[in-house]
């Protein structure tokens, strides 16, 4: 086992390029869903996609008479450049429509989704009690916040597919269509976040973050390089939605969704005890590889103390699936932009930290979200961290390999 952490043409010869994807995947070797009129990489990394475009070429030569095309399409001027790290990722969707699910309408299929959602959220959003106030408050802003309802289904559709494998393809074309639709929505909304309408963007994130994370870890099981390419693109769309909610946190917790947050007083009494010894090695590691330390393994070290963290926390009632993965959930919303900036760059100790995250997501992968997070995801992870590393991963290691 070597490391290549600096062998950016190695990683270059094992990634599988994208031979009939949108040509923005393809010239950055990702895999493409070929979803239209915008894939979902190019839109949750707010880039310009091929299809976007053609698609607006397209409608621009319709003449108005014909009333079964979409009226008309624009392009996305947006740039990641433009915007803040943290929401960079979350760009405008193409102006250019799905004819099969324009905007404001919903067909049987969607009609089927709310219901498989009232009847199976609890399991599938982890919140083991009464789920009434999240369908509430997505049917109540359906007109004033439709991005919300979209996601909703859109996980909920996500989730079908994996129960109902004859119909998977349907599900999982809906749950990227709905997802895309509720994107472009969010984006033309989020600067108008008031007192009167913060729940919707706050759900909204949870949903959204739900559905980006569950992708990352099914879509990126086979080139380590693209995982941890798309769990920063995933950390940076989940905190950059929930950040527009921070100044509401205090009410949101005073809400009728206090009962599904019970992990928030549980993790704050956590943090009065004295933490468990489960990342010793590693926290040791880290203490003596630099003096002093830099700001990257400062975040690094802070990253591992909030793993710890979440260790913690489960083990506060180690029979409550939905608290453990609650906690997991948290993790990638608590560490700091420094330390994602570490992960981008592959820093080995920012890698490291993520090895005992992946650890964590393994011992939840009951949890539909993170079923696919398995062994081999963790192993290829440490080879490319290289053996200094290893004695310091042998935790997540052997919790991977007990399994």
């Amino acid at each position: 086992m070597t490391s290549s952490l600096s062998g950016e043409s190695e990683n270059r010869r094992t990634r599988k390029k994208s031979r009939t994807g949108c040509i923005t995947c393809k010239k950055r070797h990702v895999k493409c869903d070929e979803a239209r009129p915008q894939c979902a990489k190019c839109t949750l990394g707010d880039r310009t996609c091929s299809y976007a475009a053609a698609s607006a070429r397209r409608l621009g030569h319709v003449t108005a008479s014909t009333n079964s095309d979409v009226a008309g399409a624009g392009s996305n001027s947006n740039s990641p450049a433009a915007t803040p790290a943290s929401t960079a990722l979350l760009g405008t969707v193409a102006d250019a429509r799905l004819p099969e699910a324009p905007r404001g309408c919903f067909n049987a299929v969607h009609l089927a989704l709310i219901y498989y959602a009232h009847v199976n959220m609890g399991k599938y959003m982890a919140t083991g009690g009464d789920v009434s106030p999240l369908m509430e408050s997505a049917l109540d802003s359906a007109l004033t916040a439709p991005y919300l309802l979209d996601q909703l289904l859109a996980v909920a559709a996500l989730h079908r597919s994996t129960a109902e494998q004859a119909r998977r393809s349907l599900f999982i074309t809906q749950a990227t269509e709905l997802q895309t639709r509720a994107l472009g929505q969010f984006n033309e909304a989020r600067e108008n976040i008031n007192d009167a309408n913060f729940m919707p963007y706050f759900l909204f994130a949870s949903f959204l973050g739900i559905h980006v994370l569950r992708n990352t870890i099914t879509d990126n099981q086979h080139d380590v390089s693209q995982f941890i390419s798309a769990f920063v693109d995933y950390t940076r769309v989940h905190r950059g939605v929930r950040a527009v909610t921070l100044n509401y946190w205090d009410r949101i917790l005073r809400s009728d969704l206090a009962p599904l947050l019970g992990v928030v007083a549980i993790g704050q009494a956590i943090e009065r005890r004295e933490a468990g010894t489960e990342t010793v090695e590693l926290r040791t590691q880290l203490r003596t590889t630099a003096d002093p330390p830099s700001p990257p393994l400062i975040a690094s070290m802070e990253a591992l103390q909030r793993v710890q963290w979440v260790l913690d926390i489960a083990k506060h009632d180690p029979s409550d699936l939905n608290l453990r993965v609650h906690a997991a959930m948290a993790w990638p919303l608590v560490v700091s932009d420094e330390y994602i900036d570490a992960l981008y760059q592959r820093r080995p100790e920012a890698l490291a930290v993520l090895v005992y995250y992946l650890a964590v997501l393994h011992s939840v992968r009951d949890f539909w979200v993170f079923e696919a997070c398995g062994k081999p995801l963790v192993e290829s992870l440490v080879n490319q961290i290289g053996p200094f590393w290893e004695k310091a991963l042998s935790w997540p290691l052997s919790m991977t390999n007990g399994s």
